[in-house]
């Protein structure tokens, strides 16, 4: 399997550097597995949890996510993680679901790519900050190719003080947390 350039591609080095001997982190939003996979594939010592529902809705761009289409990205993505099923594990389900599957500050990072509208970027925001650990990635995408990410994310920030929001290749948000 190829691995391109994906939504979570300029997550690696960011995550190489966490010097952990077992690394967990959290995806928001898996699609077709692009990112999963990249990660997955990249970073050996990685556990990696996934929210997705795949149920059908209308994008951000306002393309029709019919059940079809879900049907066939869910089939893609399960092809994509199986030589690394043992290290991933998906909760199918909206990202406020399954907050409390994870505890605070047991996570090495978080990479929001779910929906994006203003209204749940920053909800998934406010519910999974306090999961990452000190020290953490803090992270997202689609921070300058959509208004509505950037707005809730530049708000979260500010309301939680943090000086400076960096990106990296591919359009990917991010900040260590203190």
């Amino acid at each position: 399997m190829i691995d391109e350039k994906c939504s979570g591609y300029g997550l690696t080095e960011l995550i190489k550097k966490i010097k952990r001997k077992n690394i967990v982190g959290l995806e928001i939003g898996c699609a077709e597995g692009n990112t999963t996979f990249h990660l997955l594939s990249n970073i050996l010592n990685l556990k990696l949890y996934g929210i997705d529902p795949y149920s059908e809705y209308i994008d951000w761009n306002g393309y029709d996510l019919n059940e079809d289409h879900m049907n066939r990205t869910i089939k893609k993505f399960y092809e994509k993680i199986e030589p690394y099923k043992d290290r991933h594990f998906l909760y199918r389900e909206m990202s406020d679901n399954v907050i409390d599957k994870f505890e605070d500050e047991s996570l090495d990072f978080i990479f929001i790519d779910g929906l994006h509208t203003y209204d749940q970027v920053l909800k998934d925001c406010k519910n999974y900050y306090s999961k990452v650990k000190k020290g953490g990635i803090f992270s997202g995408h689609d921070y300058t190719a959509i208004e509505e990410v950037n707005k809730a994310v530049i708000e979260f920030a500010t309301d939680i003080k943090i000086p400076e929001i960096f990106d990296v290749d591919v359009d990917v948000w991010y900040w260590i947390k203190p």
